[in-house]
């Protein structure tokens, strides 16, 4: 009994260890296990704020991209009224241009920018104006060649990519895209812009724009100097009316007083013309008077001014010149039109078409532009009245100041 007393004390003080063991390992366990989750519990909160940190710059980045764009947008939108009123405001073409190159740099901050306008005698597109290029103006590109050719071609933007893709290594230019300028159907030119320093996908539609207003722009340009061409020219030769000669001459004449230097006229007109005309139709006539207009072109300079006076009679201002050098020139242009074989020629009275001619300088010869043309105009009358094809000076002690008949055809 006593064994068996000890036996059972034995038992349980060894429950009672093994019990204690147990609970301090599992204590010990738990712990372990707890700060495991713990740690577990920090990195996934870790992860999450990196991934919420990363959606917030993500986010942010997205928004100012936003914020780019809508200034974009806005500065677009507050400059346009101001544009179209400025660019429909009979401004030149050289303005209309300048307009243009700067509306396209503000919209797009672009490193290079190119303007070509399509010329339609040679069919090619010609530069008028770059920016961050190092082209010329005396380039011409055909169509169908490179970025702008090409653009000219399809009546379409068309980007560097899509012609490399087509033509590798043909493209070596700095144009990244060609915006055709059309208005309606009509090519007028193509806008070819370089590298955009801060994309934001917008450009193209802004340039789509810009080239709409800077058609309109154009074609008013081209109408409006079309009108006033007309309204300063003779319908008939080209050259400058009567009108708008005086309006020279005067201009002409008040630089020649400001800084002293001859102002000369020299008036001629067709001898026999009116039997030209009798014997070969009005039809010849009007052909004679296109074909001596180009002859009297060519061989005059720029400077000068020349008109049709009146039927048969022209007027030529010469600036800055005395009247022996008026003179000389004169007599060119009397010479070069007896020499042309004109039409019909043999048919006049001398065999060939010639002219009378007079010459007077301001302010040697009158104090006015009216007193200078009507001196000239008595100096031809004597060429007539002394036998033709010839140009006189005029000389104030060899002429009265009495009105002359009128001249001999």
């Amino acid at each position: 009994m006593e064994n068996l007393s000890i036996d059972l004390i034995a038992l349980l003080v060894t429950a009672l260890a093994v019990s204690l063991i147990a609970f301090f390992l599992g204590k010990k366990t738990g712990g372990v296990w707890e700060k495991e989750a713990r740690l577990a519990e920090e990195k996934k909160f870790r992860r999450e704020l990196l991934l919420s940190e990363s959606r917030k710059n993500e986010f942010q980045r997205e928004l100012n991209d936003l914020k780019q764009k809508n200034e974009k947008y806005l500065y677009f939108l507050v400059r346009l009224p101001e544009t179209v009123k400025y660019l429909n405001s009979n401004l030149s073409f050289d303005e209309i241009i300048s307009a243009i190159l700067r509306l396209t740099k503000d919209l797009t901050d672009t490193d290079a920018i190119e303007l070509y306008i399509f010329n339609k005698k040679t069919q090619c597109l010609d530069l008028i104006a770059a920016y961050g290029s190092n082209k010329k103006k005396s380039i011409e590109i055909n169509l169908g060649d490179g970025v702008i050719g090409e653009s000219a071609s399809a009546r379409a933007m068309v980007s560097k990519e899509q012609v490399e893709r087509r033509l590798p290594g043909r493209n070596g230019e700095n144009i990244e895209l060609g915006v055709p300028i059309l208005f309606k159907t009509n090519l007028i030119g193509v806008l070819g812009v370089g590298k955009i320093k801060a994309y934001t996908g917008n450009e193209k539609r802004f340039l789509a724009m810009v080239a709409d207003l800077a058609a309109v722009a154009l074609q008013n340009c081209e109408y409006l100097t079309f009108a006033k061409e007309e309204a300063i020219t003779d319908a008939l030769t080209g050259l400058y009316n009567k009108k708008h000669f005086f309006e020279r001459a005067l201009e002409d004449a008040q630089k020649a007083l400001s800084y002293n230097f001859p102002l000369s006229v020299f008036m001629f007109d067709i001898d026999h013309f009116k039997k030209y005309n009798d014997q070969n139709g009005h039809v010849e006539g009007d052909v004679l008077l296109k074909r001596l207009s180009k002859l009297l072109k060519e061989n005059t300079r720029s400077t000068d001014t020349i008109a049709r006076y009146g039927g048969e009679e022209f007027i030529v201002l010469l600036p800055n010149t005395e009247k022996n050098s008026a003179i000389l020139y004169a007599e060119k242009i009397r010479k070069a039109i007896e020499s042309c074989p004109f039409q019909h020629r043999e048919k006049q009275p001398l065999g060939y078409v010639s002219i009378s001619g007079g010459v007077a300088t301001f302010p040697l010869d009158g104090k006015s532009i009216d007193s200078i043309v009507k001196n000239a105009d008595k100096a031809l009358y004597e060429s007539k009245t002394s036998g033709r094809n010839r140009v006189t000076k005029y000389e104030s002690f060899q002429f009265s100041s009495e009105e002359e008949p009128q001249k001999p055809s």
